[in-house]
């Protein structure tokens, strides 16, 4: 997922280290880097702090706790805010260290500067297994997330909590997860959301569909989110399940993709005509797409590549000037040993 990192600083030393670590992340595709000098604090902020994007402050931590304060609404929503001193000595993540990926973040920069990343959340401090982090980078919705704190409670006063799904587990799980059905405390991964085998259980559920999509030219962003609406309505598909957007690269600056992709928070990914074509048997041929795009299909065969040739469960579905298909991804819970 490609993140926009807005790089605040305010005076000629933060300046300095601004293009400093703007020349580093330069190259590195995971980002879309925007820096500058900031005059007017509240305003700058305030129109950019609810979509998603990673905030670095070059200066003092409280000008970006006055900053952020007003604007503050919950774990879940809040974006991910760094504070870097304009010496370059620290980097500290201030805010949405797990869901926002402040952490990761926060310590990727650190690396870039040769810098000290300094992390307070407990979990992190503790060196035990943080569930939301997890979550956030293996693609589950937390659906939930009131019982993330019972569930990292019990980790770090070095108790076990439950486990169990209907998918199957790769890896060893954590240190204080036990794979188990029933108990106290507990985590469930799957798509049953009524589903509570733990007395207290977080629900993760996988983002596992992909939706291809296939528009006309300047197609309205208004018609594209009523019939992608309309859509997950009558398949029962949740727009939080939904783990990307695809199409061809012809459409990769597409306005209302790009809008649909960012209204909802959803990864949009492309592909090319020739990693398209190697579907065609598998899909069926339009003419006139072929005309238009060098390949008979776009919105199944591009759902299929994002679900890593996964599961067609809804075909090639159109609606004037626009093709819709789903595809499911196969699932498996991954475990690795950073999780531990």
């Amino acid at each position: 997922m490609i993140h926009n990192l807005f790089l605040m600083f305010f005076t000629a030393n933060g300046e300095k280290l601004a293009n400093r670590l703007a020349k580093q992340l330069y190259n590195d595709r995971q980002f879309v880097l925007h820096y500058k000098r900031v005059k007017r604090l509240g305003d700058y902020i305030g129109s950019i702090f609810r979509k998603n994007h990673i905030l670095v402050f070059i200066g003092a931590a409280g000008i970006a706790v006055r900053a952020v304060a007003p604007l503050l609404q919950n774990k879940m929503k809040d974006p991910a805010v760094i504070v870097i001193d304009e010496t370059g000595r620290y980097v500290i993540p201030l805010l949405s260290g797990h869901v926002g990926r402040a952490n990761y973040f926060a310590e990727k920069i650190a690396t870039l500067i040769d810098a000290v990343p300094v992390l307070t959340t407990a979990t992190d401090v503790n060196g035990v297994f943080a569930v939301d982090t997890f979550a956030v980078e293996k693609r589950y919705v937390i659906v939930n997330p009131n019982m993330i704190k019972e569930i990292s409670s019990q980790i770090l006063q070095g108790r076990n909590v439950g486990l169990t799904s209907e998918l199957k587990i790769i890896g060893q799980p954590p240190k204080h997860v036990i794979v188990k059905n029933k108990g106290r405390v507990g985590i469930y991964i799957g798509m049953k959301l009524d589903y509570k085998p733990f007395t207290q259980t977080l629900h993760l559920l996988p983002k596992c569909f992909h939706v291809g999509i296939g528009t006309v030219r300047n197609i309205s962003f208004q018609k594209l989110n009523v019939f992608f609406q309309k859509t997950l309505k009558e398949q029962k598909i949740a727009v939080e399940w939904i783990g990307s957007l695809s199409s061809i690269d012809l459409k990769k600056n597409e306005r209302a993709i790009l809008k649909l992709a960012n209204y909802y928070n959803i990864p949009f990914h492309t592909y090319s005509a020739e990693e398209l074509r190697q579907l065609e048997d598998r899909f069926s041929h339009s003419e006139f797409v072929h005309s238009v795009t060098g390949v008979g299909n776009v919105c199944e065969s591009s759902a299929y590549l994002a679900s890593k040739q996964g599961q067609i469960i809804m075909g090639k579905t159109a609606n004037t000037g626009i093709t819709l298909a789903i595809a499911k991804e196969n699932w498996n819970i991954h475990f690795d040993n950073s999780n531990n």
